[in-house]
């Protein structure tokens, strides 16, 4: 008989060698141990599958799977649902970690004794590559709030989020198409809350790197239009609708120019100011 997990996490890395130890580092740091750890290398070139194999000598619930040529993040999430056996799905980047011990802990907690939600996350500490502290910020915790904002910006940190999978399944999982690449999260965030309700623990347990040649750095603008296209998609599920339109264009403006003008103090301002909004 297969053995029930509690919790399967998610971890798609590409080329992550370089920090890929520490998010697996945080995982097995938990004071929660009913997981498995599932990591699919997106065909990666650098050290990243040696850096995974020894970890796999040392713990039997970190499985590895390597997919045999590049999918993109969308194809490779929705491998790692395919392949978990746990009731819930948690996330990480290969560049994040879990700097609260108790964070998978507290979320189990919160779901189980709360059978209406379908998916609480954490606030967030962000760095520089450097590990430098850039700022730290709460989400919107409770469900209202978290509803009358959701369509103005995403209010979970992927690498913090912990979701029921039977209710991801019957979605689908992540959508795969063109039209939510780079925002697939966020796309996910606004399906699972049209069936359930939502939350953010007041605890700083995800950090996150933010790093200029990464992923969602290199596609801010492709983002923020995609954005205003699921404010589109869900306006009929969420309030706001208006409110979010008016906001994702002005980020669009704001980061046009602060592209095309170099203005680092200023830019950096504005990232605080739009994160903790």
């Amino acid at each position: 008989m297969e053995k029930i997990i509690k919790v399967s996490i998610i971890l798609p890395t590409y080329n992550g060698a370089e920090y890929i130890k520490r998010a697996i580092e945080s995982v097995l740091s938990q004071s929660f141990s009913d997981w498995e750890l599932i990591i699919i290398n997106d065909s990666s070139v650098d050290d990243t599958e040696n850096i995974i194999k020894k970890y796999i000598d040392k713990d039997s619930r970190i499985i590895y799977f390597k997919n045999e040529k590049n999918l993109g993040l969308q194809k490779t999430l929705n491998r790692g649902l395919k392949e978990v056996r746990g009731e819930y799905i948690a996330r990480i980047d290969d560049d994040d970690e879990w700097i609260e011990k108790n964070k998978l802990e507290n979320q189990i907690k919160f779901l189980e004794n709360n059978s209406d939600y379908v998916l609480v996350g954490t606030g967030v500490v962000t760095v520089d590559e450097n590990s430098k502290e850039l700022y730290r910020y709460f989400l919107p915790q409770n469900d209202r709030e978290i509803r009358k904002r959701l369509l103005v910006k995403s209010c979970f940190a992927h690498s913090s989020v912990v979701f029921k999978k039977e209710t991801a399944l019957k979605f689908g999982g992540y959508d795969e198409g063109e039209e939510v690449k780079h925002v697939e999260d966020y796309d996910l965030w606004l399906k699972l809350g049209t069936v359930g309700k939502l939350f953010n623990l007041p605890d700083f347990g995800t950090k996150l790197v933010l790093r200029g040649n990464s992923i969602s750095a290199k596609n801010k603008l492709d983002q923020f239009r995609k954005n205003i296209k699921l404010s589109q998609k869900y306006r009929n599920n969420y309030p706001n609708y208006f409110a979010s339109v008016i906001f994702n264009y002005t980020k669009l403006i704001f980061y046009k120019i602060f592209t095309v003008i170099p203005l680092p103090a200023l830019k950096n301002k504005f990232i605080k100011i739009y994160k903790a909004s």
